[in-house]
């Protein structure tokens, strides 16, 4: 079941005021040794989303994966605080960081169907009356235009176990929504498909949109290698990782909807340049990668006619397995300051 937004964000403020503590319980503080930060920059974001459902039974099965492509130009703004501890050392930050997509993005989506058994093999209207054909059946390209917003709420202490290395908690909350618009679809049919599957069509095809909240927990590592420069790493991982999505096939009236839970692992690693004695670059680098299974409901608000018959609207199907997952890299360079 999904975790409602609000509650994972509760969860995340939490998170940032226990890892906050350690700076408070310290008696000799020094409360006027703390800093604002601010940047901003581009980026570049790559991989995808996708989402894969199936239907089986003792007669056979349906399978279906729409993959949707996330290669795209980033803007990205971050704020942030830190408190330092006596010897004037980081010990608690907490960042917030936006990015959103400049231009449409690029790449295709990628659309396959499998069928196995009667589904295939039967007569309509319950089946499609032709030769078994292990495999892939129908396969499709779309055009897409992306929207991307992400917002990444991150917190860590720092332990100083030497001048130069520390390491501490880090925690946080990631909340991303992807929108895709589909057009001028070029699908092809294989073996007994090819004649009655193979086409193209311009102009909308489908909206999709997907909504990951990954409220997480990890190590955080930062090392200065020399005066001007220092390098950061963190690593997390999420037990709690949710996702939503719609997808509303236009040409078919058809809009399906899915809720699924499951993990999300991150990495990061930060590289800081100095420049001037409160103004630095960052350039960032991060892997995410998210499972979740849940299911999918799918429900026809237009009659649709197939080659196995007809589809009225109305027509609902519930409890259709469905994995959401994404993979993604992205890479940013801030230009910061401090405050």
């Amino acid at each position: 079941m999904i975790r409602p937004v609000f509650t994972t964000i509760a969860i995340a403020t939490c998170l940032v005021l226990a890892l906050s503590l350690p700076s408070f319980a310290v008696s000799s503080f020094d409360r006027n040794s703390e800093e604002g930060m601010f940047g901003f920059g581009p980026g570049y974001l790559t991989g995808s989303t996708l989402y894969h459902i199936s239907a089986y039974d003792a007669t056979g099965g349906i399978e279906s994966e729409l993959e949707f492509p996330l290669n795209t130009v980033l803007f990205s703004l971050e704020g942030g605080y830190v408190s330092k501890n006596t010897k004037g050392q980081d010990a608690f930050k907490i960042g917030l960081q936006w990015s959103t997509n400049l231009g449409n993005g690029s790449g295709k989506l990628k659309d396959s169907d499998w069928l196995s058994g009667t589904a295939e093999t039967g007569p309509p209207p319950n089946g499609l009356g032709l030769p078994a054909h292990p495999g892939l059946d129908i396969y499709s390209e779309s055009d897409i235009v992306l929207k991307a917003n992400s917002i990444d709420l991150r917190a860590s202490y720092n332990f100083w176990v030497s001048p130069d290395v520390a390491f501490g908690p880090m925690g946080g909350l990631i909340y991303q929504n992807f929108q895709f618009d589909a057009r001028n679809v070029k699908q092809v049919g294989y073996g007994p498909y090819a004649p009655g599957f193979t086409g193209s069509v311009s102009g909308p095809v489908l909206t999709y949109k997907v909504t990951y909240t990954i409220p997480y927990l990890g190590i955080h590592y930062e090392m200065f290698v020399s005066k001007k420069f220092q390098a950061a790493v963190d690593i997390g991982y999420s037990p709690w990782a949710s996702a939503e999505d719609t997808d509303d096939h236009v040409l078919r009236g058809k809009r399906s909807t899915g809720s699924t839970s499951g993990s999300s692992h991150l990495t990061t690693v930060t590289a800081q340049w100095d420049i001037k004695d409160n103004i630095f670059f960052l350039l960032r680098g991060q892997y995410l990668k998210i499972d979740t299974t849940g299911t999918q409901t799918q429900t026809w608000y237009r009659s649709e006619v197939t080659s196995s018959g007809t589809i009225p609207a109305g027509t609902t199907i519930t409890g259709i397995n469905d994995k959401i997952t994404s993979q993604q890299n992205s890479l940013s360079l801030l230009l910061n300051q401090r405050f």
